[in-house]
């Protein structure tokens, strides 16, 4: 009899044993990171310039998703003290891993108010810009993905016509 109640006891222990894992291995799964997918990349102005009637203008773009993403276009306006400094819509065909950062640069044709909101700024008579960076990327998987960001823009001491 002693030895069919020690039975009963094992079997029963490793009954117990396995739902206590099986229990552990669910609710560890509950709680494991989620994977973000269809935010929209943090886009940043790294840095612009202006030459030569053209003003180009290097963006770093991270991706904050937990997966590919895959850019086709983009659209944005770069404003400055309300006034648009330029605006861009066209392809932009990036691919950024996840979680990764890639910079894209453009270049578009100067207008005469440009000009003369960049040139106040590099001939020292304002110290800096406020600007406002918004618009949105097409990615054929998450379809539009809209951006925005606030910012100063600073002349780089020692590189005329360069700003950040």
């Amino acid at each position: 009899m002693k030895s069919d109640n020690n039975i009963r006891t094992n079997h029963q222990r490793r009954k117990l044993l396995g739902v206590v894992l099986i229990l552990v291995a669910v609710l560890s799964a509950g709680c494991g990171t989620k994977l973000i997918r269809g935010a929209a990349p943090m886009v940043r102005m790294n840095e612009l310039s202006h030459q030569d009637n053209n003003i180009t203008l290097e963006l770093s773009m991270r991706n904050l998703n937990g997966v590919e993403l895959d850019i086709q276009t983009i659209d944005f306006s770069l404003r400055v003290d309300d006034d648009e400094l330029f605006s861009y819509k066209g392809p932009a065909v990036t691919n950024i891993v996840a979680n990764g950062t890639e910079t894209w640069t453009v270049e578009v044709e100067e207008s005469d108010s440009s000009r003369e909101l960049l040139n106040t700024l590099h001939s020292g008579e304002v110290k800096s810009l406020p600007y406002l960076l918004k618009g949105s990327i097409f990615s054929q998987e998450d379809g539009r993905l809209r951006f925005e960001h606030e910012g100063h823009i600073y002349p780089l001491p020692g590189r005329p016509g360069h700003f950040r």
